[in-house]
């Protein structure tokens, strides 16, 4: 018989939930709960999974528990044990598991969603690689630039077949050399970061940062920046 990754987890996570609060947790639920980890909406919609199958974990960097899907699934189940894990908690529980018996060897975030984990750590994890990407930009200012992180937001998300892009903007801000004349101390920034799927939806190979940007121009007085206006009928120059 061939290794089922998801089988594992299930019956492990049935396991644990035994120990630990006394109770037995029905098969078909633990089976539906690893499923929402592994970011798919039903059991049966994991195993028709034939592009990325789970149990090519092994080979993926990184992996993103879907835990909002963990907690949509938790409100469908009826008959759960009372004294179950919150869905926080079943993804650590699993994810330690799958680590622990060397199913997945890369780096396991646990995140309210992907694209928290991509604003909140990993772009601040990265953050070395995104100054170099924006270095350009930072040598057309009087600032240095490295004391503080970035502010992004994600504006869009993207799931596609092979890659879930996410899309992001924000402002870069650097502290003004007062020895050199004032031309700017933010960078306006725009990107995408990509995701190539591995093995769910919720594992992925190294992720690919793409980030530009350009100097905030807010600071310019109006009349300079865009030219003096034309003088108007009855107005004196």
């Amino acid at each position: 018989m061939s290794f089922d990754i998801s089988k594992t987890c299930s019956d492990y996570l049935r396991s644990i939930v035994l120990a630990d609060a006394g109770a037995k947790l029905q098969a078909s639920h633990a089976r539906e709960l690893v499923a929402a980890y592994f970011g798919y909406k039903s059991h049966a919609a994991l195993l028709a999974e034939k592009a990325y199958p789970v149990d090519a974990l092994g080979q993926a960097s990184l992996l993103v528990p879907d835990i909002p899907l963990i907690e949509q699934r938790r409100g469908k189940l009826e008959g759960l044990p009372a004294g179950i894990y919150p869905s926080f908690g079943i993804a650590s529980k699993i994810s330690d598991f799958l680590v622990a018996q060397h199913y997945f060897k890369g780096k396991v975030q646990l995140s309210d969603s992907l694209e928290n984990y991509v604003v909140e750590d990993l772009l601040r994890e990265e953050d070395a690689q995104i100054m170099d990407l924006l270095s350009g930009v930072m040598a057309e200012t009087n600032a240095e630039f490295g004391s503080e992180f970035g502010q992004y937001e994600v504006t869009e998300t993207d799931v596609g077949e092979d890659v879930v892009t996410v899309t992001i903007q924000g402002e870069y801000y650097g502290s003004a050399d007062t020895e050199r004349p004032f031309c700017g101390d933010q960078i306006d920034v725009m990107g995408t970061v990509e995701l190539p799927r591995i093995a769910g939806r919720v594992a992925f190979a190294v992720p690919d940062i793409s980030m530009t940007g350009e100097v905030n121009q807010d600071w310019v007085d109006p009349e300079l920046r865009f030219g003096t206006p034309e003088v108007q009928p009855g107005q004196q120059e």
